[in-house]
């Protein structure tokens, strides 16, 4: 690989960015700044892996000779699309909300070679089913890891044994589930170089 090609996370999420350091790679956080509202219609299956192409495409506008890493979760319970509360009392309503329900994460990763203008995209799909939360629990969950950023108000890598009764997935990486599956970023940045 091109050794002046740059590595870009295409996120300004502290969580993102953790993740990536695991890999010990050099790279760049840049903000993608895209409009993230879901289109009329859109599923949370059809919606994440577009905004992790739309933040891609974005990035590589304005840097030529990257690797430009972007990912989306969305999450869906009773066909309902949930995004980030916001607000304390948001994730309140959001956590009663899915108490005892199946919850869907969808992680959309999409890859961008900048060079050989080539995309890597998939699609990660986690199923849990949420433990039942009464207000009680559901306060002391928010105010000890203050989900207020997280989809769905989720927040698997501190609040698991809060929240999960059951995880459903055929991926062999849960990072994902945090925001980025690093065996596939890892796989995809080794055949990139491997190409190059």
């Amino acid at each position: 690989m091109d050794k002046n090609k740059k590595i870009i996370l295409g996120s300004s999420s502290v969580f993102r960015k953790n993740l990536l350091e695991r890999l010990n790679i050099e790279f760049d956080s840049i903000s993608p700044n895209i409009n993230e509202d879901r289109l009329k219609g859109e599923s949370g299956k059809d919606m994440a892996p577009r905004l992790a192409n739309l933040k891609a495409k974005k990035i590589s506008n304005s840097n030529s000779n990257s690797i430009i890493i972007c990912s989306d979760v969305c999450a869906v319970c009773d066909d309902k699309v949930l995004g980030k509360p916001g607000t304390k009392e948001n994730a309140a309503k959001i956590l009663s909300f899915i108490s005892e329900k199946k919850i869907v994460f969808y992680n959309g990763t999409c890859i961008f070679d900048t060079v050989a203008n080539k995309t890597y995209q998939k699609l990660f799909t986690y199923e849990i089913l949420i433990n039942k939360l009464n207000k009680k629990n559901i306060e002391t969950y928010i105010n000890k890891f203050n989900p207020i950023h997280s989809t769905a108000a989720f927040k698997y890598e501190s609040g698991k044994e809060f929240l999960v009764k059951k995880l459903t997935t055929d991926e062999p990486d849960l990072t994902g589930l945090i925001g980025l599956p690093l065996y596939y970023v890892k796989d995809i940045i080794e055949l990139i170089k491997d190409n190059n």
